[in-house]
């Protein structure tokens, strides 16, 4: 999908129906990760025409700042919040920030979508290999700065969500999620040269971590007796 308003989208054959079937969204908050273009953008769309208030967490950019415009030119209730997801610090300030913004009624869903895909052996300022902060690392921080939010929209209106988007690349190559992956080690997880192969090794690793994250968010909360739904 376009940036901004400028590139049309194309047509569709089946979305006006699908969102037509959907529950009204109001009262509720929703914050997205990477909702400039593709499937968030997408997404902050059709919850603006669903009633709900979007809150808009992308890295600040001219292309940010031209799909908020968007959604309030359609007259939605929409919040741009500054994040890089490649800086822990960044993920922190704005988790303070929605932390205030929220304090009152909570957000009923958090998507973490934004992602990057097949980059260079190179590490974050936080050390971190670039695809796994990007992907699961701040995505995972974010979750826990957010998570008082969640649960008070449990508490106020009986349910919140957590969707983090993996993909089908977690599957290839089918290698588990090793713990070198995880630590501070950008830089120095196999590099990138001849075949090119190790890039996409990297980028499994983070959205099999999307997966097992998603998995532990269902369980352990409710293993402790405080379930999101």
């Amino acid at each position: 999908m376009g940036a901004s308003g400028s590139r049309a989208a194309p047509a569709t054959k089946h979305y006006t129906q699908f969102v037509a079937t959907l529950a009204p969204m109001t009262a509720k908050t929703v914050a997205i990760t990477g909702c400039t273009s593709g499937t968030g953008r997408i997404l902050a769309q059709t919850c603006g025409r669903l009633g709900a208030r979007v809150l808009m967490l992308n890295r600040p950019s001219t292309r940010a700042e031209a799909a908020h415009a968007d959604l309030i030119a359609e007259g939605f209730d929409a919040v741009h919040v500054p994040i890089d997801l490649q800086s822990f610090g960044s993920v922190r300030a704005a988790g303070e920030h929605l932390r205030q913004l929220c304090a009152e009624h909570g957000i009923d869903v958090l998507c973490n979508n934004a992602g990057v895909m097949g980059l260079p052996d190179t590490a974050t300022g936080d050390g971190y290999d670039i695809q796994m902060q990007s992907n699961h690392l701040s995505h995972f921080l974010l979750t826990s700065e957010l998570w008082p939010l969640l649960e008070a929209a449990v508490e106020q209106r009986g349910e919140a969500r957590v969707v983090n988007h993996s993909s089908g690349a977690r599957l290839t190559p089918r290698a588990k999620l090793a713990e070198r992956s995880l630590g501070p080690h950008g830089g120095d997880l196999g590099g990138d040269g001849f075949p090119g192969l190790d890039k996409w090794r990297r980028y499994q690793q983070s959205k099999l971590a999307n997966l097992l994250f998603s998995y532990a968010l269902h369980d352990r909360p409710r293993a402790a007796g405080r379930p999101l739904a």
